[in-house]
């Protein structure tokens, strides 16, 4: 073995020799050697042991590892190291009892590795942490050094043993009290020496092994319960840990610095509070130490303190906002106020920010987290601002403008937990401190702006441009927060805009001092110069936009910085590298500065200039490069010209412009082939522009009347342009003949005035107007009118207008020009140019492109597309923007651009600078053809987003081709292809505002409207009415031509009309109708009637209109075998019938709307008798037939006649029944016994017979199927018998698979009629049959097995004689298969009620149920919903025969899911207890032993599972204590409201007698976890319970604790005793024996302080000590500390007075509560409270739950009513902003009152007004309600429901009505969030949870899982409110129109009253029909009606629809 330099050889030496001498091959090896009785040879022994178990650090322990193998032979042979434990206790020499402790460290590490051998480390563990051991073990920390190392490194095993699963029990049974100066002293025994501070990781010292114990408690292995422990209770020992740390290596700081990062902070599960306050400021101090460590300390380059403390910093470390900030002082000083984030606020001022970038980058991330910091750092930290040129004030300044630069906090400024801006805007000291501090900034800055050194300046001006950044972007936001909040000029918002604005220009430099140092001049670099020229200019642009008001006040020139702007965008300029980009950033800079202000003129002239101030911009616009300067220049331009008269008609086109200024660049000296010096063209445009400007805004008049004469009369649909192109197109011509134009002059305005024209026409409707404008163009550039000495000059104008006459005359030239020939010169001259070498002046690159544009522009050549595609190669590589001219250079009648540009293939570069207009004059007939082509044009279009008026513009151009070419048909087709891909590809990007907008555009006013039909399918909907608007007029002008044609006998219009008839009006396609009839009955007239029809019918299925059927009848003669006009007449007929009048579910899966008919116009026109009789001659029907004749049966007494004669003369044999069956149906529903009495014997036999055949039909006439059937057995009495027989040998036929259905359907229905009992039950049987076979099969059901087995479900719960061989196999297979399947098992639980079982059957299935493989699964905590059916299903087996099922083998099992909760499951498996007990005769205690409160928690007696219970649900228990429970075995109210977050009070009490009866705590210890339970602060609340039994239980078990503790040790003895005291005092001893009710407020205070003793952290802890010393005895009669905490002045009395609100809800349970509460006018307290904070959501949710459990008392809410005006306090707050967050809580409370007040008292004393108020409150919820929901509307309608049902007063009607108004349009908005589509899972309204609802779950909202139900009940429930009123209100037709189709989707069972409803309005509507006027009309409609509505309701029900 090696030796160690500094170890000791002679020892090392001796281990060897040792090891050497004895050799361990197996276990007896080990005990021999350790059984030798000299204790100098077991000293030798166990040092060859030691070396021979050692393991290296990080060795790895392999499986086969022999030092393993034979550790796990002596823990077999001696468990527990039994041996090694009885030496080391019998040594006696003190230098070697390192040696088994060693050994044990080693022997535990091996055992570790591997998870088998885990169990023989434990038992080793456990002897040590035994107290004699353990006491033993750390007394060697005060002893050596070597005793303390191996002793820590034995601890430090046993906290690593497994992966730490021994962690806990190390943690508390380590003395860490004892020897206090023991521990700490550890931290200062380091390893020292030189060549000893190694790797301390490996090899660690005292203070490394003892930093690594304590660390090990905050592991990521450790549990979170133990790392909470742990800080809470040892907190100072995991502080000291960081003292010294700063001296620690690099590999220790590490390591600790990772543990509290992954094992602490990471950890979500500890508290966040524990964790910051570990990082106290001495905390972070220690570790801001080691910043001095900035050097690598190792090898290592990355191993540097520094930096690793620097990102732990970041990693660990709000908004504007002061936390919980007084509304009344937010605008106070923060000098003198709190302190929030205090550790950080502190950390910042130890920060070097200036010395360290660490440290700097630290305190930046501080304050961006905590903005609110910054106003209280910089006079705290004194940082040195004064202008001075050092590297400390730069470094300072930096930092000032870092820091101020910070984003705006906008999260801060939103509502927590919500996405709502706050009300209140934060306070303006804090708000200034973030953007200008008052740190002397206006005199710093002005300063430093002053000074003669220009870095300075230049540093003070970024410092002050990033303050004003800042301050332009809290403007900013605070505008989008004024308009989302709709303030005006006195919102606090705006307010406060307004005080920042005003107070930053106080600590801003004067302008005047940024304007002397913009005019400053510097001699020096040009860099320099361009630098600060940068910074001046951005000054400028910011206090123009922070500061308008300050600019203006200055007289300053904003004009004068154009000057020399157009310089910066030269070739000088250009080539100088970075500075063109600063000259950039200038022209930027001063552009924005003209947009921001508002004393801009652009007409003004330039100083020393005959131009104005737009000839420099346009200058600009054209030469710069930068696109951020071209965007800010094209807004500038858009803006200024857009307000003057040149451009006020249309700004847009503004831009059209912009777009044809010439882009070209010239070089100096450059000229054309004859010899012309060609000039820049962009100054030559911007001079000639500006002139004519000029001449424009002097006489605008004139030339708006020269335009008015060019423009075309007879054409209205011409734009009208800019009177400035008058101007144009007259001093154009003008200048050229007075020479005052050069030739070259001329060319470049000739090439604007063509692409002007040419942009000008994506505008004009008619080009009419720009041809004219053309040729006056080409009239003034004559040859004879410009320059024959120059003959190329003149011929390249000539081509100018050449182009843009072939631009207005695109496709018009079907052969287009010549093709021209190949030209040797151009040859030559391309393959010059392609030799040409790349010039490295980017200038002469440029200059060479557009000299090659010239080229082809003067030359003109002839030019192949191999030649263009040649030019394109070069021009691009010297110059890619330059493509854009050349290829808006060529000719459009050559074609060559699609070709020589090589289009198809261009790259996306290419894109960027070629336009879509362009790309489409240069396209030939073939390029539009191909797919390609166009796909390429539309890429181009779309490269960059455009905007909707550049779409319009390209759609104008198509369109305009598409009208001129309208005589060639492929090529419209093609460009409507065209138009169709930019409209879908528009239509999808666009918003939907400029999606319409656009549409609109294409529709009304795009050219050629009528050819664009092939784009109608892809741009216009049909059912939009929005859409049909748009082209109505052209609708119109289509019927209006089908009318002349029709008239003229000539109807060509026929394809056309057809394509318009789909968006035409409802009452246009009638007058279509009724003109074909009248019309000579061709073809093409037959097939517009068709088509007309079909539309019609269209559009009545999207409204509610009737279709008036006479208009359709005159059609019959001339369609008589229509389908579709046969459809429409169905249509009509079911108009006039209300929705779903035949029961059946709503066709469309949408609401139909329909107005109940009146006496007046209720009906359609009497159909004609032949009509009627044709149908009946009819020897096929179609679906519409059945709808036309059964909707007649319902309206048309002669139609009942004949279809009564029909049916009985077997005429209907060949019709098929499917539609035969409707119209049956109709007759027996609107008849009944009538219908039977007409009909012939046979006749219903045989109908009934059709009814019965098995083959598969379709689910709706199945449905109809069973309803007749139904109908025909219960109403045919002389019948009965016979058709029960037929349906019974129906069954015997059948399979039971195949009848299943209409089994159980049936059974359903005939369930209530006891004649048919018998069938009925054979009938259930086969549902029975069926449901085994199909619970035998694999899971998953389709539609109808689910309609069966809901069927099957309403059978067994209404209950039927089921034999008991039908039940038993259905039981067993629901069980075995589908116990997972709570429908099956509800079954089961049904059928038990009705089935007579033997003892052995039920024995079966309980054992089946219990042994069920899969049952602890689902009956776990957490599948509540499985849990509570299952145990239903056994509590109701235990219950058939308790004698044989009452075993313990079947109560053991069960005691494994038993929660001992409040929940009804479990209170099921209580009372199963508790009858085992009572049949048994035997307690229940000793099965219940092994009862834990977790799953995953085993307990060893009761005690354990005491204390083992959670407390927090425990205390939860405390404050919803369910007062009712009582200690019999009674059924209570299962709908509590409570769940498995509450304990059983009165299994807690039963399971702590049995803990003071067998296992009481025995030590200290133990009775302070028993007390940290909170279970003995239960059974003093339930001294307060209303049973006598459970308040005798729990005092008697109180009297028991409290002897127990006084003879306890335990240090809160004293503080327990004292309650104990005062709780006794308070039991007074009645005459019978048992103990009075304690008032609940004196029960929960005792609890909380009882608690608090135990828990001593808690904030209430002090409080309650304090006032129960206070006083000698508790007063039960008062409220404790109501004043005290409720109007508490201390730091947390928002905290103390949410606590005694909280305390006042949970305390409000009975009426003797109620009167503690009214002593002292409790309610007026928190109710003026909530006044004077009506922004404290948190406390207004409180007081509502007070509120809540205040009305659940008869007593309370009368008295609250009567003397506290409760009504009109709700009504005003319900009026408040903040409370429609609370709708649902305060609708909860409004039924509270109605269902809870005495009304007879109430009624008596405030003579009803107090119901007035009430409806007016829930009026006012509703219709403040922000955020309306399905559950806030269900709760509404039943406040409305019980509300309407109280009172007859005419006051009450009129508010009820208002409430149903806004109901109902509240119902309208949320009915598109519901799926009707899903009616087949629907068997009834839900039913939500009954009142009174109490505080504790006021605010939760439930999910809602079937919207569709709680829609029903909402509609009920309104509708049945609705039926009260007196009078009909406006929406009563749509109400009950929702609940006739409610009643068709749910079935008569599932809606009774929407039954009753339908048959009322079905027989109103017959009623006038068959003329019931007669005196028994009347008494016959009300003897059908339900005896509960046969009264009143019919009564209204009359008056409504009369």
């Amino acid at each position: 073995m090696p030796q160690s330099k500094s170890g000791h050889p002679q020892k090392r030496t001796k281990l060897d020799q040792n090891s050497q001498k004895y050799k361990f091959s197996n276990a007896a090896d080990v005990r021999r050697a350790l059984q030798n009785q000299d204790q100098n040879a077991q000293i030798e022994a166990l040092s060859a042991l030691r070396s021979t178990l050692s393991v290296k650090p990080g060795e790895t322990v392999a499986p086969q590892d022999a030092r393993l193998a034979l550790v796990v032979q002596w823990m077999e042979s001696s468990p527990g190291a039994r041996d090694l434990f009885e030496i080391w206790e019998g040594m006696n020499q003190s230098s070697s009892l390192s040696l088994p402790v060693s050994l044990i460290s080693s022997v535990l590490t091996l055992l570790s590795a591997h998870f088998p051998y885990h169990s023989h480390g434990i038992a080793i563990i456990n002897t040590l942490l035994s107290p004699k051991w353990m006491r033993k073990l750390t007394s060697y920390n005060s002893g050596s050094n070597e005793f303390i190392l191996v002793s820590l490194k034995l601890l430090n095993t046993v906290s690593n043993f497994g992966g730490g699963r021994e962690r806990k029990a190390l943690f508390e049974a380590f003395p860490w009290d004892v020897k206090l100066q023991t521990l700490p002293k550890l931290l200062y025994m380091r390893r020292r020496g030189k060549g000893e501070t190694g790797d301390m990781v490996s090899k660690p010292d005292i203070r490394t092994y003892y930093i690594f114990l304590v660390l090990s408690f905050i592991d990521p292995d450790t549990s979170s319960l133990v790392k909470s422990a742990f800080l809470e209770q040892r907190r100072d020992i995991f502080l000291s840990i960081f003292k010294g740390l700063s001296q620690d290596s690099y590999p220790v700081i590490r390591k600790v610095l990772e543990v509290c990062w992954v094992g602490l902070w990471s950890d979500v599960k500890v508290k966040r509070t524990a964790k910051i306050g570990l990082f106290t400021e001495v905390t972070i101090g220690h570790l801001l130490k080691l910043y001095e460590r900035a050097s690598t300390e190792n090898a290592d380059e990355d191993h540097i303190p520094a930096d690793l403390v620097h990102h732990f910093l970041l990693a660990i470390y709000r908004g504007w906002y002061p936390r919980d900030a007084d509304p009344g002082v937010v605008d106070e000083p923060q000098k003198g106020g709190k302190i929030y984030n205090k550790i950080l606020s502190n950390v910042l001022k130890s920060l070097k920010v200036n010395e360290d970038a660490r440290q700097q980058e630290l305190a930046l991330k501080i304050l961006v987290a905590c903005p609110e910091l910054v106003a209280g750092y910089w006079p705290a930290v004194g940082l040195t601002l004064e202008p001075r040129l050092s590297s400390k004030w730069i470094a300072n300044i930096a930092f000032f403008g870092l820091v101020l630069s910070q984003p705006v906090p906008i999260s801060s400024f939103l509502i927590p937990g919500n996405n709502l801006y706050q009300p209140d805007p934060p306070p303006l000291p804090i708000i200034l401190e973030n953007i200008l501090p008052s740190v002397s900034t206006k005199a710093h800055l002005s300063k430093g702006l002053q000074s003669t050194s220009h870095l300075v300046q230049h540093c003070t001006a970024l410092a002050l441009a990033r303050c004003l950044t800042k301050l332009s972007s809290v403007f900013r936001t605070f505008q989008d927060i004024e308009s989302a909040l709709e303030e005006d000029e006195g919102g606090q918002w705006t307010r406060r805009h307004r005080e920042v604005e005003r107070e930053a220009r106080r600590r801003v430099p004067d302008f005047q001092v940024v304007v002397a140092f913009s005019q400053m001049k510097i001699d020096g670099a040009e860099v320099k110069l361009a630098l600060l020229g940068e910074s001046a200019q951005r000054l400028l642009w910011l206090y123009h936009l922070c500061f308008p008001q300050m600019v203006a006040e200055a007289r300053f020139d904003v004009g004068k910085l154009l000057q020399g702007l157009v310089d910066a965008s030269q070739d000088d300029v250009r080539e100088s590298g970075g500075v063109f980009g600063l000259h950039g950033l200038k022209q930027l800079h001063v552009l924005r500065l003209l947009q921001e202000s508002d004393q801009f003129t652009w007409s003004t002239k330039a100083a020393n200039s005959s131009n104005t101030y737009l000839h420099t911009l346009l200058r600009i616009f054209c030469v710069t490069q930068t696109r951020a300067v071209r965007s800010t220049l094209r807004s500038l331009l858009r803006k200024t010209l857009a307000e003057s008269i040149l451009f006020q008609h249309d700004s847009d086109e503004v831009d059209l412009w912009l777009d044809s200024l010439p882009t070209t660049c010239r070089g100096v000296g450059t000229e054309a082939p004859d010899g012309i010096v060609l000039t820049d063209e962009s100054d030559s445009v911007a001079t000639f522009l500006d002139d004519c400007a000029q001449r424009c805004i002097k006489t605008p008049y004139r030339y708006l009347e020269t335009l008015q004469d060019l423009l075309p009369i007879e054409n209205l649909e011409v734009d009208a342009p800019s009177p400035l192109l008058m101007t144009v197109l007259e001093q154009f011509p003008t200048k050229l003949a007075g020479t005052l134009l050069t030739p070259s002059d001329a060319f470049a305005i000739a090439g604007f005035v063509r692409r002007l024209l040419f942009k000008l026409a994506s505008k004009q409707q008619d080009l009419a107007f720009l041809r004219r404008i053309s040729g006056k163009v080409d009239d003034a550039v004559m040859p004879e009118n410009l320059f024959p000495q120059y003959p190329c000059a003149t011929a390249a104008i000539r081509r100018e207008v050449s182009i843009m006459h072939k631009c207005l005359n695109h496709f018009q030239d079907v052969h287009g020009r010549s093709e021209p020939g190949a030209s040797p010169e151009v040859e030559d001259f391309l393959t010059n140019i392609e030799s040409v070498p790349l010039p490295e002046s980017s200038s002469a690159r440029i200059h060479n492109a557009y000299e090659l544009v010239d080229w082809l522009r003067f030359v003109g050549p002839s030019l192949q597309p191999q030649g263009i595609t040649r030019l394109a190669a070069v021009v691009e590589r010297f110059h890619s923007p330059a493509m854009k001219d050349l290829f808006e250079n060529l000719h459009p009648a050559d074609s060559l651009m699609w070709a020589g540009g090589d289009l198809k293939t261009a790259s996306q570069q290419l894109f960027q600078v070629l336009s879509f207009d362009w790309m489409f004059i240069q396209s030939s007939q073939a390029d539009i053809a191909d797919t390609k082509s166009r796909q390429i044009m539309l890429e181009c279009l779309f490269f960059i987003p455009p905007t909707r008026v550049q779409i319009e513009h390209a759609l104008c151009l198509v369109a305009h081709d598409v009208g001129s070419t309208m005589e060639r048909e492929s090529l419209v087709s093609d460009l409507l292809l065209l138009l169709s891909s930019i409209m879908h590809k528009a239509l999808s990007d666009l918003s939907k505002e400029d999606g319409a907008r656009l549409k609109e555009y294409l529709l009304m006013k795009a050219p050629s409207i009528h050819a664009l039909c092939a784009l109608l399918e892809v741009a216009l909907d049909p059912t939009s009415d929005g859409d049909r608007t748009m082209v109505s007029s052209i609708c119109s002008h289509w019927m209006e031509c089908f009318a002349a044609s029709m008239q003229s006998g000539q109807s060509q219009t026929g394809r056309s009309i057809k394509l318009w008839l789909r968006y035409a009006d409802p009452s246009s396609l009638l007058n279509i109708i009724d003109q074909a009839c009248d019309a000579a009955l061709t073809p093409s007239v037959l097939e517009i009637l068709e088509s007309a029809l079909d539309n019609l019918k269209s559009s009545f299925t999207h409204t509610s209109s009737r279709i008036p059927i006479s208009q359709l009848l005159r059609l019959c003669r001339v369609l008589p075998n229509s389908q579709v006009l046969e459809e429409m007449i169905a249509v009509a007929v079911t108009s006039y019938l209300p929705p779903c009048h035949d029961g059946r579910p709503p066709r469309a899966k949408a609401l139909e709307h329909f107005s109940l008919p009146t006496s007046g116009n209720s009906h359609p026109d009497i159909l004609l008798a032949d009509f009627i009789s044709k149908l009946f001659e009819k020897t096929i029907w179609t679906e519409s037939t059945s709808r036309i004749v059964s909707g007649l049966v319902y309206m048309q007494s002669d139609v009942v006649k004949g279809l009564v004669a029909w049916l009985n003369s077997g005429a209907w044999a060949t019709i098929s029944f499917e539609y035969l069956l409707p119209a049956v149906h109709a007759l027996l529903d609107s008849l009944g016994s009538d219908a039977i009495d007409l009909l012939h014997d046979s006749t219903i036999i045989a109908l009934f017979e059709q009814m019965l055949l098995q083959d598969r039909r379709p689910e709706g006439l199945r449905q109809l199927c069973i309803r007749c059937i139904c109908i025909l057995i219960k109403v045919d009495a002389a019948r009965q018998q016979r058709l029960g027989d037929l349906l019974h040998s129906n069954l015997q036929r059948h399979a039971v698979e195949q009848f299943a259905l209409e089994s159980v359907c049936i059974a359903c229905h005939l369930q209530s009629f006891s004649p048919m009992g018998d069938l009925v039950t054979e009938l259930a049987e086969r549902g029975l049959q069926w449901a085994v076979r199909h619970f035998s099969g694999p899971e998953g059901e389709d539609e109808e097995e689910r309609q069966i087995l809901v069927h099957l479900t309403k059978l067994a719960k209404q209950g039927f004689k089921a034999k008991a061989h039908f039940v038993e196999p259905l039981l067993t297979t629901i069980i075995q298969n589908r116990l997972t399947d709570t429908v099956a098992v509800e079954i089961g639980v049904a059928l038990l009620r009705c089935s007579p079982l033997k003892p052995v059957v039920v024995n079966r299935a309980l054992q089946n149920l219990l042994q069920h493989p899969q049952f602890i699964k689902l009956c776990s905590f957490e599948e509540s919903s499985r849990k509570d059916v299952i145990i239903r299903l056994i509590a109701a087996l235990f219950r058939l025969h308790p004698a044989n099922t009452c075993q313990s083998s079947h109560v053991v099992p069960l005691v494994h899911i038993y929660g001992g909760t409040i929940s009804m499951s479990d209170r099921r498996l209580l009372s199963i207890f508790r009858l085992y007990e009572a049949e048994k005769l035997t307690p229940i205690s000793s099965i219940l032993a092994k009862w834990s409160p977790s799953p995953g928690i085993a307990v060893s007696n009761q005690l354990d599972a005491v204390q083992n219970m959670d407390p927090i649900r425990m205390l939860r228990t405390c404050h919803v204590f369910p007062i009712w429970r009582r200690m019999s075995d009674e059924q209570e109210d299962e709908k509590v409201g409570l769940d498995e977050q509450v304990y059983d009070p009165l299994f807690v009490i039963l399971l702590v007698a049995q803990m003071l009866s067998l296992r009481p705590p025995a030590s200290s210890r133990e009775w302070v976890q028993t007390f940290r339970s909170n279970a003995f602060s239960l059974l003093i609340r339930c001294l307060s319970a209303k049973d006598e039994k459970i308040r005798e239980a729990s005092l008697s078990l109180l009297a028991r604790v409290w002897k127990w503790v006084e003879l306890s040790d335990m240090q809160e003895k004293q503080h327990a005793l004292y309650i104990f005291n005062l709780l006794k005092n308070l039991i007074k001893a009645p005459s019978d024996g048992l103990p009075l009710r304690l008032p609940s407020f004196a029960s929960l205070i005792l609890s909380h302080a009882l608690r608090g003793v135990f828990y001593p952290s808690n904030f209430i802890y002090p409080r309650t000590s304090r006032f129960l010393l206070q006083r000698p005895e508790l007063d039960v009669t008062d409220v404790p500390m109501l004043y005290g905490m409720l109007y508490s002045n201390s730091d947390d009395w928002k905290k103390e007075r949410g606590w005694i609100i909280r305390f006042l809800s949970d305390g409000m349970m009975s009426t003797e509560d109620w009167k503690v509460l009214k002593r002292r006018h409790t309610w007026d307290l928190i109710a003026s409270l909530v006044q004077s904070s009506a922004r404290d959501q948190v406390l207004r949710r409180a007081v509502l739950e007070v509120l809540a459990n205040l009305t659940c008392n008869v007593q309370a809410t009368t008295s609250l009513i009567l003397k506290s005006s409760l009504l009109s306090w709700i009504e005003m707050q319900v009026q408040l902003p903040r409370s429609t967050e609370d709708s649902l809580s305060w609708l909860k409370i409004l039924e509270n009152i109605l269902v809870t007040a005495n009304t007879s008292k109430l009624e008596r004393a405030t003579n009803g007004q107090w119901r007035d108020t009430l409806c007016r409150c829930l009026s006012l919820v509703l219709q403040k309600c922000r955020a309306p929901s399905l559950l806030i509307l269900q709760q509404a309608a039943r406040v409305t429901l019980r509300s309407s049902l109280a009172s007859r007063s005419s006051t009450l009607h009129l508010q009820l009505s208002q409430v149903l108004m806004t109901a109902i349009g509240i119902l309208e908005q949320l009915e598109p969030s519901v799926d009707f589509s899903k009616s087949s899972h629907i068997n009834g309204p839900a039913i939500p949870s009954m009142p009174p609802y109490h505080g504790h779950g006021l605010h939760i909202q439930p999910q809602i899982v079937d919207p569709l139900s709680v829609w029903g009940s909402i509609v009920e429930d309104l509708w049945r409110a609705s039926m009260t009123l007196e009078e009909k209100f406006v929406k009563w037709d749509a109400l009950t129109s929702r609940l006739l189709q409610w009643r068709g989707i749910v079935g008569d069972d599932g809606s009774p009253i929407g039954e009753w409803a339908r048959k009322e309005a079905v027989q109103r509507s017959g009623v006038i029909a068959y003329n019931l006027d007669n005196e028994g009309a009347l008494d016959k409609m009300l003897n059908m009606c339900s005896p509960s509505w046969s009264g009143a309701y019919w009564g209204t029900w009359w008056k409504m629809v009369t």
